[in-house]
């Protein structure tokens, strides 16, 4: 196969086989950030949370009557919930708190050891970081797994307005980062003493792994008006019964409340990255229009510059060319066209790359995803282009010459 000659034949149709690799290029680049875009949000959506997502029941309520606003009132109200709740088959344990894992910010509060204020200075996530308020049960609802000491109970709810500072339980990237490898319960920090460490839970995604910091301190029942989800922990085979049950059950204890919502732990995770999803599936579907287009293209492309050689094939043919050396010509000129196409792909696949991550977090392409999209345009081109090519080289020589 002669190349030089190839290219000169592409060099007198210029306009029309630049449009076709500019085509081709951007086909790669959206082939490659989709596939990246997908990758990634199927990553984070088998995130490991640290917690049963499938088996964590959600209901977030807020009271829409007057009464509320006496606190006592409010508490009892809460206390009953809590015992109704927990009545209903397939419920092993209920709690009530302010904040969720797999949440963006809540309520925020810096946190430094006593003995060593610089450390707020030093990483700013200790600036931000999550205040939950909790009760008892929370830790038994969340299927929070205990480190070190102990998790939160009745002796740690102070009452109202005392000035006694509160026992705490923090998280272990918390404890790793203000005491390392030493014990931190009985530790004193602005916020209050250390009675217990939980293994990290993902509360906030949009932080680092190792910066899944959370204080937990049992005063939701303090700050009741705060406390917006009663969250039940399920048995397997048990999640539809509860589910279909649990806004009737809190309704039937005082009738004046909005029930917003009724959600799984997995449900939430889904919602969180919802936007992501969504944006994967955008570039998916434009990517597939893309590919479609090109192909279409590409046939276009093949059966126009063929129909417009078939007297240059005609004497090939004359001269002792073969079937299959006239169907490799037409392919190897458009693999010409596809090779130069991806390799400006790639240009324009990191260019899509950086301006994408300066809006969204994305990963870096790597090689494979190269491949894996060259091939498809090279594949997805090919077969557009095999019916013109093979069509053409089924031609009598005796018919071609004649062809003006």
């Amino acid at each position: 196969m002669n190349l030089k000659a190839l290219i000169k034949s592409l060099m007198l149709r210029k306009f029309t086989t630049g449009l076709l690799i500019l085509q081709l290029a951007i086909t790669l680049g959206l082939l490659v950030n989709s596939a990246i875009l997908a990758l990634d949000t199927r990553e984070k959506l088998s995130l490991s949370v640290g917690i049963d997502l499938d088996n964590i029941l959600i209901v977030s309520t807020h009271p829409t009557s007057g009464n509320y606003r006496d606190l006592d009132y409010f508490r009892s109200i809460a206390t009953e919930d809590l015992a109704k709740l927990s009545q209903l088959p397939g419920v092993n344990s209920v709690s009530i708190s302010n904040h969720l894992p797999v949440s963006h910010r809540g309520m925020m509060s810096n946190v430094f050891d006593l003995d060593n204020p610089e450390q707020e200075r030093t990483d700013k996530y200790l600036k931000d970081v999550n205040y939950i308020l909790a009760e008892e049960n929370l830790a038994s609802s969340m299927g929070f797994t205990l480190i070190e000491g102990r998790f939160l109970n009745k002796s740690d709810q102070l009452d109202f307005g005392s000035d006694t500072k509160r026992n705490m339980v923090i998280t272990e990237s918390l404890k790793n980062t203000l005491y390392g490898d030493s014990s931190a319960l009985g530790q004193e920090t602005n916020n209050g003493f250390i009675v217990g460490v939980i293994k990290d839970v993902i509360l906030d995604p949009s932080n680092p792994r190792d910066k899944q910091y959370g204080v937990f301190v049992n005063t939701i029942m303090e700050y009741i008006f705060v406390g917006r989800y009663y969250i039940l922990n399920v048995e397997p085979g048990h999640m539809a019964s509860v589910r279909s049950k649990a806004a009737d059950t809190i309704l039937a204890v005082q009738a004046e409340r909005d029930i917003f919502d009724v959600f799984t732990m997995a449900d939430r995770l889904k919602d969180y990255y919802r936007d992501d999803q969504g944006l994967a599936d955008l570039f998916i579907l434009l990517c597939g229009l893309m590919i479609l287009v090109t192909a279409i293209s590409s046939y276009a492309y093949s059966q126009f510059h063929i129909a417009r050689q078939k007297k240059y094939i005609g004497i090939r043919r004359a001269l002792g060319a073969r079937k299959i050396d006239i169907l490799l010509y037409v392919l190897t000129e458009n693999w010409l066209v596809y090779t130069l196409g991806c390799i400006l792909g790639i240009a324009v696949a990191l260019g899509f790359n950086i301006l994408l991550s300066q809006h969204i977090s994305l990963s870096k392409p790597d090689l494979g995803l190269f491949l894996v999209a060259v091939s498809i345009v090279f594949i997805s081109g090919t077969l557009a282009t095999w019916f013109p090519a093979n069509k053409t080289s089924k031609v009598p020589p005796v018919i071609a010459t004649k062809t003006v």
